[in-house]
């Protein structure tokens, strides 16, 4: 068995961003992905943290590309590792 994977705060700040641009909230993402309005709030708050996959379902239910949510990722996680 692996290594737990630690929790980090960027793909839930990412979604939260890319969700805000678009004009959704909680529940519309939801809906768009067929998933929970609850699901939405673990994933933002980091109480979960999305699999790549579900990362290109969130970014496709945005109208975005996978790629733009994925650099807005990391660039965070470069961000807080030089601070």
């Amino acid at each position: 068995m692996g290594a737990p994977r630690k929790k980090s705060p960027d793909a839930g700040t990412a979604i939260r961003h890319f969700r805000h641009e678009a004009g959704l909230s909680q529940d519309g993402l939801a809906d768009r992905m067929d998933v929970s309005p609850s699901y939405i709030s673990m994933l933002e708050s980091g109480k979960r943290y999305p699999s790549i996959e579900m990362l290109i379902r969130i970014a496709l239910a945005l109208n975005i590309k996978p790629g733009l949510m994925l650099d807005y990722i990391a660039e965070r996680y470069l961000q807080r590792k030089e601070s």
